[in-house]
């Protein structure tokens, strides 16, 4: 790794990638301050058939390179560095940075007035929407509840899905399971 004065860091490039979506961006300090000039994205590609996640970040790269007009990887699918701008070419960047914030999942409990019927309509749009579903609430699962509120305690979820009632139906209910 080369030595780099914090100074002499004019432009940054940095991706994230998330559980579904890759995204990159391009940092460039202009006018005495580090500016935001372009963001992209990609899926992530850690599952079949690619099951390699430099793939979604060189589309995210090569997006936000689009995007800016700055050439950031190179033919081999490298990321440019150091950066050379002259004569109007804006090539590479000084620093590339990347994170993951990956975490398995959105964690989600979901809640609804009648078990076989809002709670499970319920559990299955969050299945659908790629949520891990970590436990079913409703008003007449047998809980009491105290032990409801204990298991929405340990679990912790990211979120929690309320259904019930439909078109204008029951919210009494759902206002209780709340």
């Amino acid at each position: 790794m080369r030595d780099m004065k914090p100074e002499d860091i004019k432009v940054i490039l940095a991706t994230d990638c998330g559980s579904t979506t890759t995204k990159a961006i391009l940092i460039e300090y202009r006018e005495g301050e580090y500016r935001l000039i372009v963001r992209g994205e990609a899926p992530t590609t850690v599952e079949a058939p690619f099951e390699d996640v430099t793939m979604g970040v060189l589309n995210a790269v090569q997006e936000v390179a689009e995007l800016s007009g700055r050439k950031l990887l190179d033919g081999n699918d490298k990321i440019i560095s150091p950066r050379s701008d002259s004569n109007g070419n804006k090539v590479g960047t000084d620093i590339y940075i990347s994170t993951s914030s990956a975490g398995g999942g959105l964690q989600m409990m979901v809640a609804g007035v009648v078990r076989s019927m809002t709670a499970e309509s319920a559990e299955r749009a969050a299945l659908g929407a790629g949520a891990i579903v970590m436990d079913v609430i409703a008003s007449n699962d047998k809980r009491l509840p105290h032990e409801q509120i204990e298991r929405i305690r340990h679990l912790r979820p990211d979120m929690i899905l309320l259904s019930g009632g439909i078109d204008g139906g029951t919210t009494t209910h759902v206002v209780e399971i709340a």
